[in-house]
């Protein structure tokens, strides 16, 4: 300020200086115009030229003070509706707490007038107001206008794949949540949304893709991302497994590679290379899964591979179990065989060690058929009939958000679920014992 002070005296200063001086030295000036001659006094020329400098710096003055007043002004004027608008945005939030829609619409409004030039509170509240009320025509222009708004895009197509979801509409679903992906993948559960898309769609290569990118990106841990790339692989295989074996072969160990020794991979593994006559490498396979995880979801095959083999299928399950043959599964599987050998005396002999006083279920009824064919005693074989409904349940596939059980193992589970099933007690038995455990604890 100081500086600019000095500046203007000094400037007037040179103004006066020179002022004097040519008062001073005053002379005249003559000029001819059309054969005549006129003459003028050179201080009434620097006073006419003083007079018009000084209109101008008046002029200039009071243009550049205008303009700043005139922006000062809007500047305001801009600062205040945008008050305004914040005001507004707020205000609707709280009706829309409150859950009074009417004023939640009026304040949008409002916010839409004020904040002109930034329409993204304005969206925003409006499509929280839409979404409580359940406009979804209205919901969904918002949402469309929103993507065309860069600070809104990502609510935009959040919002966009989750109203498709709603219509079960996947594949626009998928396009829209794709997209947020792309552009945020940190946004909350989106991987996992985007699974059960593509689960829904049987979209398995892309599952696989989608799983590397969440990899990469590190918005899912490996085993997660792992897990879901070899349920792509399994369902690839079953699709592939009567156009191309060769393939389905090789993305089911894919699928075993990130997985081992899962049992519904291990049944399908063992289907193909039956199908593919590989009798011998599903035979040495066989044993050695069942070494790593014995298993009721494949057993079943042991009696086709036997035929195939044209073994006794004693003997083939005695090779199978092998050093494993004290577990339970194989106890089991061994007695299944001899009675389906019809060896009677042995399968009574190899059930003794799982006769215990409350035997499961599965081997009283394996203790039926033994009677039915050995003895041939009616008594006896209801008296295990009898005794099985008492026996405790075998594990079942049961989805964890259903609750539901299934037999055999699916990637979508029946309720239509993604990689929900686990293997345990199934539910109505657990929660018998739960009431069970509650009745005795009340006593």
């Amino acid at each position: 300020m100081m500086r600019k002070f000095l500046f203007i005296v000094i400037q007037l200063i040179l103004i006066t200086l020179l002022f004097s001086f040519l008062i001073n030295n005053n002379f005249i000036i003559s000029f001819v115009i059309k054969d005549f001659i006129y003459s003028v006094s050179s201080e009434f020329i620097f006073i006419f030229l003083l007079v018009i400098f000084i209109v101008i710096f008046l002029f200039q003055s009071f243009y550049f003070k205008s303009k700043y007043q005139i922006s000062k002004f809007i500047i305001f004027n801009k600062i205040k509706k945008k008050e305004k608008g914040y005001t507004s945005f707020v205000n609707g939030m709280f009706a829309l707490a409150n859950k009074d829609f009417k004023k939640a619409i009026s304040e949008s409004k409002k916010v839409d007038n004020y904040l002109q030039e930034n329409k993204s509170l304005s969206l925003l509240l409006k499509s929280e107001v839409y979404k409580i009320e359940k406009k979804y025509p209205e919901l969904h222009n918002i949402y469309e206008q929103m993507i065309k708004n860069e600070s809104t895009q990502n609510l935009g197509f959040r919002g966009l794949m989750e109203q498709y979801l709603r219509a079960q509409d996947y594949h626009h679903a998928f396009i829209y949540g794709e997209k947020l992906f792309k552009n945020n993948p940190q946004v909350d559960k989106i991987y996992e949304t985007l699974v059960g898309i593509l689960s829904k769609t049987n979209n398995w290569q892309q599952l696989i893709n989608i799983s590397d990118k969440a990899l990469s990106k590190r918005v899912a841990d490996k085993n997660t991302c792992e897990v879901n790339k070899s349920i792509a692989y399994f369902e690839i295989s079953k699709i592939k497994r009567y156009s191309e074996l060769k393939e389905s072969i090789y993305f089911i160990k894919q699928s075993l590679k990130l997985r081992k020794y899962f049992p519904p991979y291990i049944k399908l593994y063992l289907e193909l290379l039956i199908q593919n006559k590989d009798y011998n490498i599903a035979k040495k396979f066989f044993k050695k899964a069942w070494s790593e995880n014995p298993h009721t979801e494949y057993k079943s095959l042991l009696s086709t591979l036997a035929i195939n083999l044209k073994m006794d299928l004693a003997n083939l399950t005695k090779f199978v179990v092998g050093s494993n043959k004290n577990n339970y599964e194989s106890k089991v599987l061994l007695v299944e065989s001899l009675i389906s050998d019809k060896k009677w005396a042995e399968a009574r002999n190899q059930i003794k060690d799982l006769l215990d006083l409350q035997p499961k279920k599965e081997v009283c009824i394996l203790m039926a058929k033994i009677e039915e064919g050995d003895s041939g005693d009616v008594q006896k074989i209801n008296a295990w009939n009898m005794r099985s409904k008492n026996g405790e349940e075998n594990n079942m596939w049961v989805c964890i958000i259903t609750k539901k059980n299934q037999k055999v193992w699916s990637s979508v589970s029946e309720g239509g679920y993604f990689n929900t099933l686990e293997w345990k007690k199934p539910m109505i038995l657990n929660q018998f014992h739960d009431e069970l455990e509650m009745i005795s604890y009340e006593n």
